[in-house]
C-alpha cells in the first residue's frame, strides 16, 4: 500500500514538474499579438496590452496580465471602452485529473467601463464591423455531437473560489437624453462560488446620476444553485446615502433575513433624511415574497412609522403610521393595496380602505377609502379673523364713508391645472365628519373621477348644521380657460351657526333651503364672479335678519309724518320673519332678484335689485308694509301705518351695507299720507308766518315747498 502511495506521489511530482518545465520555457507574452488579433476578429474592437503576461506557479497554476484596454472609436468622450490595471486567474491542477475545474480567486484591479450614446444615436457598444456584418444562419450540429458535448459538460464540476473587484468604475452617458450615470470606487468581494455552499458577499460603491449623489455599502451571504435564478441570500444588510439639491438621505438601513424565490423574507428598514428645513425619519418592517414564477411580489404586514419635523410643518411635528398588504402583479402591471390603515398624529386622521393601481402610460388609480372625523383646523395653523357682528356694526347712515370703500381688485390669473391631465383616478371617500375653516360637516360621502383633465363629482352628500347637502359637478380642464358646472341642493340648514362658524357674522337666522345651479368658464377670482351664470334660490323660515329693525324704521317714519322726532332706539337691530324667499339670476358679474319676499308677524317685505359681484356693492329697493294689528313686532306704535308701504334703500358694500328710509317715495306712493303731510305742513307754515301766510307770494312759495313731497 505504501508503495502504491509513493508511486502516485512520484507521478504527481513528475507531472507538475513537467508542466512547470514547459511553462518556464514558454514566454506567455508571445501570445499578445494572437490575443489582440482574436479580439479584433471576434468583436471588432482594438485591444491593447500594455503590461506583461506572467505565469503563476504557487499556490496554484495561473497567470496575470497588466494594463489591458479595449479602445473606443474616435468621436467618443473617453478613449477606452474598457480597461483594467491588473487581472489574475489561477487553476488547481490536481482536481483536473478527476474532471473537476477549480478556479482560484479571480482578481480584477481598477476595472473601468465607459458606455456612451452620441446625440446621433451611435453607441460605442456597436462596432462598425458588427453593424456591417451580414447575418448568417447558425450551422446546426449533429445530434450525436450535441449529445457528446452535453455528456462531457455534465461530467465536469466547475467551482470558483472567489471574485475580488477593487476600485472599479462604470460610466453610462446618453447624449440624446442628456443623462449620465456613474459608479465609482466599486469594491466587490465574493467568497467560494461553488453551488450549495454559503459564501460571504460584500459590496461598496459611490455614484452620481445627473445632479444626484449616492453611496451604498452592503454585506451578506450567498448560496449559488445550479440554476442561478434559484440562488439564495441571507443575513443581507445594506446602508445607503443620497443627496440631490436640498434633499438628502443621510442614512438608510435595509435588512433582509433571507431571500429565495417562493419563500417569505423578513424585511426591516429605517431612513433618516432632510430637506432644506424639514427632518424626516421613517422605519418599518414587512414580510416579502417573490413567487417562484417571478410574476408576483407580495408584501404582507407592512408596518411603517414616519415622522416629519421642522418650521414648515404644522405645529412643527407630524407623524404617520401606515399598515397595509401590497401585491405587485408583474404580468398584469398592477399594484393592489389592501388592509390599508393610515393614522396621522395618532388618531387625528385615520384612513382605511383599499387602493388599486394599473401601471400604464398614465397610471390608473382606483380607491375606496373611509376616514374618521377630520379636524383640519387642529392640523393646519390658521390666522384669527376679527369678528363682524351685525348687531355691533354701525349702519351706513351713521358711517357713510365706509359704504364708499372700494373692493380690492380681483386677480385674473388662472390656476395651473395641467397636473389634472396626467391623472386617471376614480373612487369613493366616506368621512365620519370634517371641520375646515371652523365649518363642521357631519357624515360625508363623495364619488369622484379624474380622467385626463376632466373631473366628475357624481355624488357628494353631507350632513351639516341639522340639515343635508347634495352636490354634483364637473370640471373640464382640457379647455382653456377651464369650464365648470355645479348643482347644489341644501335642505334644513340652520343658517346662524353656519354664518358664525364660516364668517363670524350673525346677519341671518333661521332654517334654510338652498338650490344652486351654476356654470361658467375660468377659475381665477375675477372669472369666478364675472363669468358665472345660473340661478340661486333660497327659502328660510322662522328666522330673523340681524342688523336692521324694520319696526323701528316704521316708528321713525310715523314720527316724521307727525313732524316729531323719533325716540332713540334701544332695542336690538333685528327683524323677525316667518319666511324669507328669493331667487337670483347670475350673469355678467351681477346677481339680480325681482321676487325677494319676507313675511314677518306684522310685516310684509318685498325687494328687488342687484349686487355687483366684482365691486361687491349693493343696490336694492326694499318695500315694507304693515299688514296686521298691533300684535307682533312693533306693537301699537305702528298700528296707524297699517296698509302703508314703507320704502327702504339698501346700498353700500358687502362689508358695510347702508339702509336709508326714502321719505319722498314714502309720501308719493301713499296718497293718504301725502295729504296728511300737506295739511300738517300748511298748519305749520301758518303758525310760523301768521297773517303773512295769506299773502299770494308766500302761498306760491309754500306750494313749491310742499311739492317737494310729490
Amino acid at each position: 500500500m505504501k508503495k502504491i502511495a509513493l508511486t502516485l506521489v512520484v507521478l504527481v511530482v513528475v507531472v507538475i514538474g513537467g508542466i512547470a518545465a514547459v511553462l518556464t520555457t514558454i514566454n506567455p507574452n508571445q501570445f499578445k499579438p494572437l490575443l489582440v488579433e482574436q479580439v479584433k476578429k471576434q468583436t471588432g474592437y482594438d485591444m491593447v496590452i500594455g503590461g506583461d503576461i506572467a505565469w503563476q506557479f504557487w499556490p496554484s497554476l495561473g497567470f496575470s496580465v497588466e494594463d489591458v484596454a479595449i479602445k473606443n472609436r474616435p468621436g467618443f468622450d473617453e478613449p477606452d471602452l474598457m480597461r483594467l490595471s491588473q487581472a489574475r486567474l489561477s487553476v488547481d491542477v490536481l482536481p483536473l485529473m478527476s474532471q473537476t475545474l477549480q478556479v482560484g480567486e479571480i482578481i480584477l484591479q481598477d476595472p473601468h467601463v465607459f458606455i456612451q450614446t452620441l446625440s446621433n444615436g451611435e453607441s460605442n457598444l456597436t462596432t462598425t464591423s458588427q453593424a456591417a456584418a451580414p447575418q448568417t444562419e447558425p450551422t446546426p450540429e449533429s445530434d450525436s455531437s450535441s449529445e457528446t458535448t452535453s455528456t462531457e459538460a455534465k461530467t465536469w464540476n466547475v467551482s470558483l473560489q472567489g471574485l475580488s473587484v477593487a476600485n472599479a468604475s462604470v460610466v453610462v452617458k446618453d447624449d440624446q437624453a442628456g443623462t449620465m450615470t456613474a459608479l465609482r470606487d466599486v469594491d466587490l468581494k465574493v467568497g467560494n462560488l461553488a453551488t450549495d455552499v454559503w459564501t460571504p458577499l460584500s459590496l461598496s460603491l459611490r455614484g452620481e446620476q445627473n445632479d444626484a449623489r449616492f453611496a451604498v455599502e452592503g454585506q451578506g451571504e450567498l448560496k449559488l444553485a445550479s440554476d442561478v435564478i434559484q440562488s439564495q441570500l441571507r443575513k443581507l444588510a445594506l446602508t445607503l446615502s443620497a443627496e440631490q439639491g436640498d434633499m438628502a438621505i443621510e442614512q438608510a438601513n435595509i435588512t433582509l433575513d433571507s431571500f429565495s424565490l417562493g419563500e417569505t423574507a423578513k424585511l426591516g428598514f429605517n431612513v433618516n433624511a432632510q430637506t432644506a428645513d424639514i427632518d424626516i425619519e421613517s422605519s418599518g418592517k414587512a414580510q416579502v415574497t417573490i413567487a417562484k414564477t417571478q410574476d408576483k411580489v407580495t408584501v404582507q404586514g407592512l408596518d411603517m412609522l414616519t415622522t416629519l419635523s421642522g418650521e414648515p410643518i404644522p405645529h412643527q411635528s407630524l407623524s404617520q403610521a401606515l399598515a397595509a398588504d401590497i401585491v405587485f402583479d408583474i404580468n398584469q402591471q398592477t399594484v393592489t393595496v389592501s388592509e390599508l390603515t393610515s393614522r396621522l398624529n395618532d388618531d387625528d386622521v385615520v384612513v382605511d380602505g383599499k387602493v388599486a393601481v394599473k401601471l400604464t402610460e398614465i397610471p390608473q388609480v382606483r380607491f375606496a377609502l373611509n376616514t374618521n372625523h377630520i379636524n383640519l383646523d387642529t392640523l393646519l395653523p390658521t390666522d384669527a379673523a376679527p369678528s363682524q357682528s351685525a348687531n355691533a356694526s354701525e349702519s351706513g347712515a351713521n358711517a357713510p364713508s365706509s359704504s364708499n370703500k372700494q373692493a380690492a381688485p380681483l386677480s385674473k390669473e388662472e390656476p395651473d391645472l395641467s397636473v389634472l391631465k396626467t391623472l386617471d383616478i376614480a373612487g369613493s371617500l366616506a368621512m365620519k365628519g370634517l371641520t375646515v375653516s371652523n365649518v363642521t360637516l357631519g357624515k360625508t360621502r363623495a364619488t369622484v373621477a379624474i380622467d385626463r383633465g376632466k373631473v366628475d363629482v357624481s355624488e357628494l352628500t353631507t350632513q351639516a348644521y341639522e340639515g343635508s347637502v347634495v352636490v354634483q359637478g364637473m370640471l373640464d380642464a382640457t379647455q382653456t380657460p377651464a369650464r365648470y358646472q355645479v348643482s347644489k341642493r341644501a335642505r334644513g340648514i340652520q343658517v346662524l351657526p353656519l354664518l358664525e362658524d364660516a364668517a363670524e357674522v350673525d346677519l341671518l337666522e333661521g332654517k334654510g333651503n338652498l338650490d344652486i345651479n351654476v356654470q361658467g368658464k375660468g377659475l381665477s377670482p375675477y372669472a369666478l364672479r364675472q363669468a358665472i351664470q345660473g340661478s340661486v334660490a333660497i327659502f328660510f323660515e322662522d328666522g330673523a335678519i340681524n342688523g336692521i329693525n324694520l319696526a323701528q324704521m316704521l316708528r321713525e317714519a310715523k314720527a316724521t309724518l307727525k313732524g316729531e322726532s323719533a325716540a332713540a332706539a334701544k332695542e336690538v337691530r333685528k327683524t323677525d320673519f316667518s319666511a324669507l324667499t328669493a331667487s337670483f339670476t347670475l350673469g355678467n358679474g351681477m346677481a339680480r332678484t325681482t321676487d325677494l319676499l319676507l313675511e314677518a308677524p306684522a310685516l310684509r317685505v318685498r325687494s328687488d335689485g342687484q349686487t355687483d359681484l366684482l365691486k361687491e356693492t349693493l343696490d336694492f329697493d326694499v318695500y315694507t308694509s304693515v299688514v296686521e294689528t298691533s300684535k307682533g313686532q312693533g306693537g301699537k306704535d305702528i298700528d296707524e301705518l297699517r296698509d302703508v308701504t314703507i320704502p327702504v334703500t339698501v346700498a353700500g358694500t358687502w362689508q358695510s351695507p347702508s339702509y336709508k328710509l326714502d321719505i319722498k317715495q314714502l309720501l308719493s306712493s301713499n296718497k293718504a299720507l301725502e295729504e296728511k303731510a300737506r295739511k300738517e305742513a300748511q298748519r305749520g307754515l301758518k303758525k310760523l308766518l301768521g297773517d303773512k301766510a295769506d299773502d299770494d307770494k308766500v302761498k306760491e312759495t309754500a306750494d313749491k315747498l310742499l311739492n317737494l313731497f310729490q
